[in-house]
């Protein structure tokens, strides 16, 4: 990239134009009032020469005036009293050797009309600077008026160009410092952003870890503040890739568990290892049961993938929530049947909520499966809801099962942390539902949120919208237990 592509060089011809730009700007002014006061300071000498001029201007007088006025480029006329203007006649011209045509024109306009006012005028004309004094008592044959005239175009002539290479030298020095400075201050900047290019680089090449850090502590705050952001970001695509990984692993170890088992039984089978009636009943109902269990896995990696894509269509409308518990429980307890784990029913009836039912009942089926799976046989899995002082519903699945640490409850919703925390010291599931259970809940406006249960197991508590139409539903007849209330 070329210097004036840069940041640095842009940064830097910024710098040098601004102050070249000053330094023209202050050259312009100076100079022209360099060109000022010499010209005004020349109409003022002028002016006194005229008057002491004035003050006798016969003859040889003014001869001898004009001639000495001459070598410094000066011309003396004498004005009438109607404005006529002539050069004073002068006896000693050989003498003095005064010149036939006259060094200043003098200046058009300049005549009577100015002698009216009576005092000395001075000005600047088409480049010549007069002054115009009035005789004190003119005769009436002599000139009523003293006019001197002279050439500003070569008035500080000199000055100028002095001025001028002083000015040119000190804006050179001037832009030289700027550069210099726009040089250390760009430095300053892009030194924390060429590390945060090297480290976007990296990080581009997959090396997650990379972090920009704090720097020497003389950025400026928002490059301070752009490096911390980076790193939170890298923060967080280092965790999100750790928990792929993780979420890969679980899902291949799910993949395989029943894919062995299937492969396992068709092989007893078709080798003929299984050839009584009963083991081959029992193969198939093994393979069965695990061809469910992977229909599942897989419906639940499709439920996620919608979820991230926001392809889930939630259609919400007010329903009776206590319905759509029953109904859930029922199904979970022809499921649980055969591992001896009942479910209880405590509903109120009706109970009204804006939600949608189908996508209620997938939550609902998430949770008892779990809890039906975690709760030991005998120990009971209860569904219960009451209505809420504002209108809302609160609903809970209760299990019996080894519960869940408090220090895990924050992350119960994690995409297969639970999995990864307990997979080796119980029957966990694929890790899957609880994560599709809180998208869903917040797709639906649902609370959802996990609890300790007294006495053991685990508490998943749903508070449901009220509802937007204006039916009335019946009093609560049943309360919730409370986290700190045994049940």
């Amino acid at each position: 990239m070329s210097p004036h592509g840069s940041f640095r060089g842009r940064l830097v011809w910024s710098f040098v134009a601004v102050v070249a730009g000053v330094a023209v700007l202050i050259g312009v002014i100076t100079l022209s009032l360099v060109r000022l006061v010499p010209a005004r300071g020349l109409e003022q000498q002028l002016a006194d020469q005229a008057e002491a001029v004035a003050g006798s201007p016969r003859g040889v007088e003014a001869c001898l005036a004009a001639a000495a006025l001459q070598p410094v480029g000066t011309e003396l006329y004498l004005v009438a009293a109607n404005g006529a203007v002539r050069r004073p006649g002068c006896p000693l011209r050989r003498v003095l050797r005064r010149p036939g045509q006259p060094l200043v024109p003098a200046p058009a306009g300049v005549g009577g009309a100015d002698l009216a006012a009576g005092a000395t005028v001075t000005g600047v004309r088409d480049g010549i600077a007069f002054a115009l004094a009035p005789v004190p008592e003119p005769a009436p044959r002599n000139a009523a008026g003293v006019l001197l005239a002279h050439r500003t175009g070569a008035l500080g002539a000199g000055l100028v160009g002095l001025i001028g290479r002083r000015l040119l030298l000190a804006a050179l020095l001037a832009v030289a410092v700027a550069a210099g400075v726009a040089w250390l201050v760009a430095d300053r900047l892009t030194a924390p952003l060429a590390r945060l290019v090297a480290a976007a680089r990296r990080l581009g090449s997959g090396d997650l870890s990379t972090r920009v850090g704090p720097g020497a502590g003389q950025e400026p705050a928002e490059l301070a503040e752009l490096a911390t952001a980076f790193d939170d970001m890298a923060a967080a695509l280092e965790h999100e890739q750790a928990e792929q990984k993780a979420f890969l692993a679980s899902v291949g170890h799910e993949l395989k568990t029943p894919l062995t088992t299937v492969q396992g039984w068709t092989e007893a089978l078709l080798d003929g290892t299984v050839d009584s009636p009963g083991g081959r009943r029992e193969g198939l109902e093994r393979i069965h049961a695990e061809t469910l269990r992977l229909a599942r896995l897989v419906q639940d990696l499709l439920d996620l993938a919608r979820l991230g894509r926001g392809q889930f269509a939630v259609a919400l409308v007010d329903t009776d929530a206590a319905a759509v518990l029953r109904e859930a429980a029922g199904a979970a307890a022809a499921r649980a049947a055969r591992a001896g784990v009942p479910v209880q029913q405590l509903l109120d009836q009706p109970l009204a909520a804006h939600v949608d039912p189908g996508r209620l009942r997938q939550v609902l089926d998430n949770l008892l499966d779990n809890a039906t799976r975690s709760s030991p046989a005998g120990q009971p899995v209860v569904v219960m809801a009451r209505p809420l002082p504002d209108g809302r519903v609160e609903a809970a699945v209760v299990d019996r099962g080894p519960g869940i640490a408090a220090e895990d409850l924050p992350r119960a919703f994690d995409r297969g942390y639970l999995w990864s925390r307990y997979r080796g010291t119980r029957t966990v599931g694929s890790g899957l539902g609880l994560a599709i259970v809180k998208a869903l809940c917040d797709a639906m406006g649902v609370a959802v949120r996990a609890e300790q249960a007294p006495g053991g197991g685990t508490v998943f508590r749903l508070v449901l919208p009220a509802p937007r139409g204006a039916a009335s539903w019946g009093p609560a007849r049943r309360s919730l237990p409370a986290a700190t209330e045994p049940t």
